[in-house]
């Protein structure tokens, strides 16, 4: 793209043009992370507005920038209405050269859906995806502006905390083939119910032909056109005989008449939910699924995400980065799974409202029915899932993340057995510095 396409495609006005056929072909939306070359679009946030960065930007390297606010006159500039709708419509444009984009959202499972089907169509694709967690009304538009020239497929992951999230983002590109992962209880307090967060993630189906959702939910969507998956017979791609084994999860995938066995290298029951939902996608691309999924006895999940580390005499199974009340019951049924003795880390599950202390407690009740040997647990909210269990099961609680550490390297100490730990909450618990110190230990 030239700096003469980036204007008419972005309905600018020209600041102080100096080369019309400069070539844009990378944005930056943080003046912190400038490279050599980069395009700077400036974006007012809550936090920090990008305007007063531009100076900055074009001193570390940028080529030029987007505004939009008059009476700056530095080089190669283009003014806009909106900042955040110019990098929309960069987006919608370069999503135009791609042979098929797909489209991921859901309470739990969506980053793993999106790396798992990256990871599959990087065997006959250049695949383009989601980078790190970019999937909302800034992180999108921006995702999508940076679409390589040489890419075939798009494949990106949607976020949203609200109804008209959803709607908002595929408006802006309207993806091939949309996928919808899982429907809990994630976000509540900003979709107000579950009956809202089952609206809101269904707007990805919006205006859609080709669409992939779990058998269980397909009875709140009309659709015309769906693939469906899950362990129900009734589902077109089934899930059987997932076992979680010492070393790795196990289990099949039927998909018409073929029969697809996996083991992957983690410890993720869930986790052939993704593969199904992959599944689905190589339906709509016309790619029969066998040959394509064998190799994700391979796949390692993202740090942070399911991630299994092994230490001396313990494995970790590192799912730190977020979450909410579904994705837990996933990882402790994991857990509870798992052939060794078993010990539990868990954050509080954050943005629930007024659900929080209910989902807690539930949580609470859902381990007293496991065979989890110890657990820890961490933060305001997670009281209530101590309350739930004291008396009852080997819990330690604490509200000071410190003195939990301490705690947890005590626990260490004095327990020689192998074990395995899930480290478990929300993005805000942070709790990779509680992995972090016992890798230190």
């Amino acid at each position: 793209m030239l700096l003469k396409d980036l204007l008419r495609i972005t309905k600018g006005k020209a600041i102080n043009l100096k080369n019309p056929n400069l070539k844009v072909s990378n944005f930056s939306i943080d003046s912190r992370q400038i490279k050599e070359g980069d395009f700077f679009v400036a974006i007012k946030g809550n936090k920090f507005d990008g305007h007063k960065f531009i100076k900055d930007s074009l001193e570390k390297g940028a080529k030029g920038y987007i505004t939009e606010r008059d009476g700056v006159n530095f080089p190669n500039g283009v003014l806009v209405d909106n900042t955040v709708k110019a990098l929309s419509r960069v987006g919608r444009y370069k999503t135009k050269f791609l042979k098929s984009s797909v489209a991921i959202t859901g309470t739990a499972g969506k980053t793993t859906t999106k790396e798992m089907a990256k990871f599959v169509l990087s065997q006959f694709f250049n695949v383009y995806s989601t980078k790190g967690n970019l999937n909302n009304e800034i992180g999108l538009p921006l995702t999508l502006a940076n679409i390589k020239e040489d890419a075939d497929i798009g494949v990106f992951e949607l976020g949203a905390s609200k109804v008209g999230d959803i709607k908002e983002l595929v408006s802006i590109f309207n993806p091939d083939i949309r996928v919808l992962t899982s429907v809990g209880y994630g976000h509540i307090k900003g979709f107000g119910s579950i009956e809202g967060v089952i609206k809101g993630k269904g707007e990805i189906f919006i205006d859609s032909d080709k669409n992939v959702l779990p058998y269980s939910l397909k009875k709140y969507y009309s659709l015309d056109n769906y693939i469906t998956f899950g362990s129900e017979e009734e589902a077109d791609i089934k899930i059987k005989n997932v076992k979680i084994l010492k070393d790795g999860t196990f289990g099949h995938v039927e998909y018409g008449r073929e029969k697809i066995s996996l083991k992957l290298p983690v410890f993720n029951k869930a986790i052939f939910n993704n593969i199904s939902a992959v599944s689905g996608i190589l339906y709509y691309l016309d790619l029969n699924p066998v040959k394509p999924l064998q190799i994700l006895n391979s796949f390692n999940l993202p740090k942070g995400r399911g991630q299994v580390i092994r230490l001396k005499n313990i494995q970790i199974i590192d799912d730190s980065y977020n979450a909410n009340p579904l994705s837990v019951e996933n990882a402790i049924k994991t857990l509870d799974s798992v052939p060794s003795k078993k010990v539990l880390i868990l954050g509080d599950m954050l943005e629930l409202g007024k659900l929080s202390e209910y989902l807690h407690r539930q949580i609470g009740k859902l381990i007293l029915k496991t065979s989890i040997n110890k657990i820890f647990l961490y933060g305001k909210e997670s009281f209530y899932i101590y309350d739930e269990l004291k008396n009852k099961k080997d819990v330690i609680y604490s509200s000071d993340k410190d003195k939990l550490i301490q705690k947890i390297l005590d626990f260490l100490i004095r327990d020689k057995d192998f074990k395995t730990i899930l480290i478990k909450g929300s993005r805000g618990m942070k709790m990779e510095e509680i992995l972090d110190r016992i890798k230190a230990f």
